[in-house]
């Protein structure tokens, strides 16, 4: 039986998206080529494994000399890249706790940006407990973020559901026997938690 219910952050509850970034420097017909042939995922998985941000401007301009302005824009503009909250998630968040399901966060985040984030959004304190990539300094899909989580909060696989926009991040999940549902829609998830016994409104 489900009892916990574990949702990722970036792109669930807020828009995460280094384009509103890039592009207030980058002109539109650039853009798209830019992210394609320099943007690498290591540009934020840095920092959501662990490393700062000073250490991690300094890696990356060493590796892309020719782009250190735009290493250090997007440093120090990292908050232009969220966007609203999606208040339909707030309010999936609220039922599933009105529901008595206990609910978690693991997120693949930095722990120099998460403090700020989550002071300026409140849902995050309704959480029962958090597990934070750059606090842990591992990163999903790595099974061992999933099991620090699980030990953590002394939580059974078998009684948790996990909630993330990434297939990858949900099949790490499944293969240490936790239930998932791959983010699409709040409605679509929302559906997908019914089918699994979940025992919120229609």
């Amino acid at each position: 039986m489900i009892k916990n219910i574990i949702f990722d952050f970036g792109n669930v509850f807020i828009e995460w998206d280094p384009r509103l970034i890039f592009r207030q420097i980058i002109p539109d017909k650039a853009l798209d080529n830019f992210m394609q042939t320099v943007w690498r995922d290591e540009w934020n998985n840095n920092l959501d494994s662990g490393i700062g941000f000073v250490e991690n401007e300094q890696i990356l301009s060493a590796k892309y000399p020719q782009h250190k302005e735009y290493i250090t824009y997007f440093h120090q503009h990292w908050y232009d890249s969220l966007n609203e909250e999606n208040p339909g998630s707030i309010a999936l968040l609220a039922e599933v706790q009105q529901a008595g399901y206990t609910t978690y966060g693991l997120s693949n985040w930095s722990a120099e940006t998460f403090p700020s984030t989550m002071e300026a959004h409140p849902f995050f304190k309704t959480l029962t407990g958090i597990v934070l990539s750059g606090n842990e300094k591992v990163c999903k899909p790595d099974p061992q973020i999933y099991q620090i989580l699980l030990e953590r909060y002394q939580l059974r696989p078998e009684e948790c559901v996990f909630i993330d926009d990434r297939q990858e991040n949900l099949d790490a999940a499944q293969r240490l026997g936790i239930e998932t549902v791959l983010f699409l829609t709040v409605e679509q998830v929302r559906e997908c938690l019914r089918r699994k016994g979940i025992r919120i409104r229609e």
